[in-house]
């Protein structure tokens, strides 16, 4: 009997062994450019009869378990055209390149508002390495060859001021009050304004902290009004989020707002910790939770809070309390099962425009960004404006009816300031 089940075993894992070896004999690998020699993410890879095979990551490469010698494949993206390829022998065992050129024709199915974009900050010699707006105008930190500057714009984009800085700051931080802070990994100094000759604005850096006594302010901070400051926290591996609050010249004591909670995922976490199963699951790479994104906004003395999990927005006045509930709809669509789930391509982006308090989402299909405007009466969301040959756009901001975005898009490969008008 003992030997029967040794052969059994050693059957199978002869079995086993083939298949393994058949199916990495078949791996092919491949890489999509375009034009630039840039790599492409999420470009569909189908076979010729228009089945789906898989999807580059975000270097632009693929991988084929199933293909053979002699089939034909070809990739589908929204901005780019169509490239053919027949699968040879040899490509078992090179990396295949698949090159995709720029389609400047609009699509039937997409539909285009308003002006296109076009360059807001007109310097070839600089990259744009972030940016950031309020009521004051633009904030541009920019890297040149020999220096980085941080530059204070008007709406039109002309230059009120400049300041050389230092290569060691990357990133400018709007706070909750709409103040603007330079980051590096060391400080954080706090952008400021002296007036000159009334009305003429002349930047400088002002307070300067130590980036890790910043952080730890201003990371569960998430808005604030003119007599609350809200605070959120995450819980259970992201999947709970407590909101509080504080009020501001009051008491010290923190009062919650709201409870947030995945169910769906954080039952998942529960199983995959079970004593049983957790270290099976941790080793094997599956426990990768992401936090719940329900995410809260202070706008003209109320507060406004997403709670996708609950599928409704929720207004708070200024005390604290909710004098309104609305549905919350536009992220979900009901399966053929009869179950409501979420759609894949949202982004799972709720941008609030600071100068008229209107919000927006995005969806993202083949890297082309479709802008559309929440209703906060109704839940839903219509398209006002989607940002087509522009795939993958970074940094997307909204004031004042416009989108702001960076964008790559000559042969100096650096970043550069868009803008385009929404509404």
């Amino acid at each position: 009997m003992k030997r029967l089940i040794l052969f059994l075993v050693y059957l199978v894992i002869l079995i086993l062994s083939h298949y393994s070896a058949s199916a990495q004999n078949n791996v092919i690998k491949g890489l999509v450019i375009d034009e630039r020699n840039k790599p492409v993410r999420d470009v569909g890879i189908y076979s010729v009869d228009s089945t789906f095979l898989t999807l580059t990551n975000g270097d632009g490469q693929f991988t084929l378990t199933k293909s053979q010698p002699g089939d034909t494949i070809y990739t589908r993206h929204l901005s780019f055209t169509s490239a053919t390829y027949i699968i040879d022998s040899l490509d078992l065992n090179k990396r295949i390149v698949l090159k995709v050129k720029f389609d400047e024709k609009s699509l039937p199915e997409v539909e285009i508002y308003g002006s296109a974009p076009h360059v807001a900050y007109n310097n070839k010699v600089v990259s744009v390495m972030d940016f950031e707006i309020n009521e004051k105008g633009i904030y541009l930190l920019a890297r040149r060859r020999r220096n980085n500057s941080l530059l204070h714009l008007n709406f039109a984009c002309d230059t009120l001021t400049e300041l050389k800085v230092s290569p060691d700051y990357y990133n400018i931080y709007k706070d909750v009050y709409g103040e603007m802070q330079l980051v590096s990994d060391v400080d954080v100094w706090q952008i400021g304004h002296k007036i000159i000759r009334d009305h003429v604005f002349e930047m400088e850096l002002m307070y300067r902290t130590p980036t890790s006594r910043f952080v730890n302010i201003f990371k569960n901070i998430a808005c604030a009004t003119d007599s609350l400051l809200i605070g959120g926290r995450y819980v259970f591996f992201g999947q709970e989020i407590y909101y509080y609050y504080f009020n501001i010249g009051g008491d010290q004591q923190a009062h919650e707002l709201h409870h947030c909670v995945n169910e769906e995922n954080r039952d998942l976490m529960i199983n995959l910790l079970n004593p049983r199963f957790g270290t099976f699951y941790r080793s094997a790479g599956f426990l990768d939770p992401k936090p719940t994104y329900d995410p809260v906004f202070a706008y003209d003395n109320k507060v406004y809070l997403f709670s996708f999990d609950d599928d409704k927005t929720l207004v708070y006045n200024n005390l604290g309390e909710i004098v309104a509930e609305y549905p919350l709809t536009f992220h979900k669509y009901r399966h053929w099962r009869g179950d409501m789930r979420v759609i894949k391509k949202w982004d799972k982006k709720v941008i609030m425009d600071w100068a008229t308090g209107k919000f927006y989402t995005t969806f993202t299909d083949g890297g082309v960004t479709t802008i559309k405007r929440i209703n906060l009466e109704t839940g839903t969301a219509e398209n006002v404006y989607t940002i087509s040959g522009f795939a993958f756009v970074e940094n997307l901001r909204i004031y004042n009816g416009k989108a702001y975005f960076l964008y790559k898009n000559d042969n100096t490969r650096n970043n550069r300031l868009f803008e385009v008008a929404i509404e």
